[in-house]
């Protein structure tokens, strides 16, 4: 008998946060792609030790957060996939998170305070601004922390199935924070197919 890839406290970790009223999950068979996002809908506090914000601790107002995989597979053609070794089968998130935010500086959140999309990019020195939340560690920290509190997300999933990280700091954009996303596909479809299992029916988490 094959030995299961994943188990069972694992997928039924995945399938609680999968489930949270929070949380959607999107699979693209065709692109070979799987998304995750979160509603969030509340301040998430900075600690203030971001190099490019001048020890600014603000909690902000992020709206919403977005992380995605894409598999290796997708890269090669069709006939060609077959000849595949498993080295190349992997999922790559890449720079494909994001955690949306107000940056007016309205009602003590995050002040973007820029004129144009370079001034954020090459950090604005100007006194009005907050700077970038980019390298802030307490920003992160709390993020996942309003996953586990309020979207049932079990923190011993990060260190294999779900786990992001700031990209560069030139992918920093005004109102929005870019993430490295490092996300197993294979993970997250398997807790899927247990929640459409138990939605008809079926023994789920045999």
């Amino acid at each position: 008998m094959q030995k299961q890839k994943y188990t069972t406290e694992e997928i039924r970790a995945g399938v609680k946060f999968l489930s949270n009223k929070n949380v959607s999950f999107e699979h693209d068979a065709d692109e070979q792609r799987v998304s995750i996002y979160v509603d969030v809908g509340c301040r998430i506090w900075t600690s203030g030790d971001s190099i490019w914000s001048r020890g600014v601790v603000k909690g902000v107002k992020v709206s919403e957060c977005g992380f995605a995989s894409e598999h290796s597979s997708e890269h090669y053609a069709e006939e060609d996939r077959a000849k595949l070794k498993e080295e190349d089968l992997y999922w790559s998130g890449g720079l494909t998170g994001y955690a949306n935010y107000d940056g007016s500086g309205k009602d003590g959140t995050w002040y973007d305070g820029v004129d144009d999309e370079s001034a954020l990019i090459n950090r604005n020195t100007s006194k009005e601004s907050d700077g970038l939340i980019y390298t802030d560690d307490g920003f992160v920290k709390n993020l996942q922390k309003y996953f586990s509190d309020y979207c049932d997300f079990d923190t011993y999933l990060l260190e294999k199935y779900f786990d992001f990280s700031y990209s560069e700091q030139g992918m920093q954009q005004e109102e929005s924070v870019n993430f490295d996303v490092d996300l197993d596909g294979d993970f997250w479809i398997k807790c899927e197919e247990e929640i459409v299992k138990f939605a008809v029916g079926e023994e789920a988490i045999a």
